[in-house]
């Protein structure tokens, strides 16, 4: 099921107990439209119940993807070339409010899940162009008309910007003290032989879910942090260890002006990943106002994204999130959200239907309804005084927090983060040079690319991963195989060689080579 919904009113979409959520509205509609066994209503996971994203609280969704074991009125048509089941739409339509929508419902494979076969996700922010300029009030007792508001502007989208790519955004959540007393608690669990006990549903982008509190600027206490907190950080509160759950792929991050958004201008902020921590949007925003408005130094804002040195971040208000997007993909790439370059590769297994889940006229609804309801809610929610009260309350406790940071010792940091970064490529330079002599002869692209190539490649060309990227590297492998790259080439060398031949041709060749059939002999030129 392709939803949308208004985060209004709601402590976010997954189930929660003694508070309103999206999901809660969802299974009552679904009983009530007899699509669901009333045994099955407090239980969702017996009915593999799955989501595409999870959203906090007042985070609304233009776009999101429910997939479920549901039962089928025995007068419901499965249209059999689209699979689509219009009356399930109907009848869950009829019994939800109408800030929560379904778009389309589409009988898919049975090993089709929303959460793990989701690939990317994608969100857009929107606040106002007088919030940015209303933010210079937390950090300097200048006068406001003394502003340059547009080179303001193109600070907050330059900090954007730094953090596409694969960066350690352990200062870009909110949930540490969570996750401390949750690790402490697995740790007493295991050593006292106890089960782990079940979270009760899947575990999706989010790492961990939103109680719903008010303490979301990430004033915890030091009480709070503990013994569990001296595992994950020094005494001193200054670095953090490096842990994987905080790595994360940024394929895209960029702001746009909106001269005209529900009659006022507005700032848009567009992110594209793969999967986010708890508030990590939230907190970038915040970040690149923060940077925008003189309320953190450049320096110390990169230092809060390429190293390990804690920096205070502050939070930018719910009310401006909105997902708008997501990707599918999987070896066997049985859905797409929409028709694209993978809808027709994925379409070759034969032995599984491919299904499309938004047709134009569903997508068009699904624009109306984003347009007419969101992003109304968006703006009025933005004329609220409290937001912009509260935001300079975060704003001010960071700065004050991060003006103890000694200048110096954050320029060596982000000096040695740098020699750090360089020798790393060079020592993965040199392992996949050695690699490539040892693997020429074989038709295995991951033998001779650099490592989180893919990756690096959807963040370049703002691309979704999918078979299309595999079909692409398939290619250019086979270019390094027949000498028309360099053996020794490095990264920005075989982007360069892509910038040549075209993704389109690569992936071509890249294709023939998955399917067995022979590939064009290659000079290099472009197809």
């Amino acid at each position: 099921m392709v939803a949308g919904y208004l985060g209004t009113g709601y402590h976010g979409v997954q189930l929660n107990k003694n508070v309103e959520t999206i999901e809660n509205e969802l299974r009552k509609a679904i009983l009530a439209a007899g699509a669901m066994r009333e045994s099955n209503f407090a239980d969702l996971s017996k009915i593999d119940w799955s989501r595409s994203s999870r959203t906090d609280k007042g985070v609304h969704a233009g776009c999101i993807v429910f997939s479920a074991k549901l039962l089928l009125d025995e007068h419901a048509t499965v249209d059999p070339a689209t699979g689509r089941v219009q009356a399930l739409v109907d009848a869950l339509n009829a019994e939800l409010p109408p800030t929560i929508r379904i778009f389309s419902a589409t009988r898919v494979n049975k090993r089709f899940s929303a959460r793990r076969n989701c690939v990317l996700r994608e969100y857009e922010y929107f606040l106002p162009l007088s919030f940015l300029e209303q933010s210079f009030l937390a950090t300097s007792t200048a006068d406001t008309s003394d502003v340059d508001l547009d080179a303001a502007v193109e600070r907050f989208f330059a900090a954007l910007r730094e953090y596409e790519g694969i960066h350690d955004f352990h200062n870009f959540t909110k949930a540490r003290s969570f996750f401390y007393r949750q690790r402490a608690q697995q740790k007493l669990r295991r050593v006292g032989g106890g089960a782990e006990a079940s979270t009760g549903g899947d575990d999706d982008d989010d790492d961990v879910e939103d109680d719903g509190g008010e303490r979301d600027d990430g004033s915890y206490t030091s009480a709070e942090y503990s013994d569990e907190a001296s595992q994950y950080e020094d005494g001193l509160g200054t670095f953090r260890k490096e842990l994987p759950r905080h790595r994360r792929a940024i394929y895209s991050c960029s702001g746009s002006l909106v001269r005209d958004f529900c009659g006022e201008p507005f700032l848009r902020v567009h992110i594209v990943g793969q999967a986010f921590l708890l508030h990590q949007i939230r907190c970038m925003v915040g970040g690149a106002l923060a940077v925008a408005t003189r309320g953190m130094s450049s320096d110390v804002f990169r230092a809060a994204i390429h190293t390990n040195r804690i920096v205070r971040v502050p939070i930018a208000p719910a009310e401006g999130l909105v997902l708008l997007s997501s990707s599918f993909g999987g070896k066997l790439h049985s859905v797409s959200l929409y028709e694209d370059f993978n809808t027709k590769l994925a379409t070759e297994h034969k032995d599984v239907s491919h299904r499309v889940l938004l047709s134009a006229e569903e997508d068009a609804a699904m624009q109306r309804f984003r347009e007419d309801v969101i992003y109304r809610e968006v703006s009025r929610a933005w004329k609220s005084v409290t937001k912009v009260d509260r935001w300079h309350a975060y704003l001010a406790r960071s700065f004050e927090a991060n003006a103890t940071l000694d200048a110096a010792e954050i320029a060596a940091l982000l000096a040695d983060a740098e020699r750090a970064q360089h020798e790393k490529k060079r020592r993965q330079r040199s392992f996949v040079q050695q690699n490539r002599s040892n693997e020429i002869v074989d038709n295995k692209p991951r033998g001779v690319l650099p490592r989180q190539f893919t990756t690096n490649l959807c963040v370049r060309y703002s691309i979704p991963p999918g078979i299309f990227t595999n079909d692409v590297c398939r290619g250019i492998a086979r270019h390094l195989r027949l000498g028309n790259v360099p053996i020794d080439a490095d990264e920005q060398q075989i982007f360069e060689y892509i910038d040549k031949c075209g993704l389109q041709a690569l992936a071509n060749e890249g294709r023939m080579l998955r399917t067995g059939r022979h590939a064009p002999s290659s000079s290099g030129q472009r197809a």
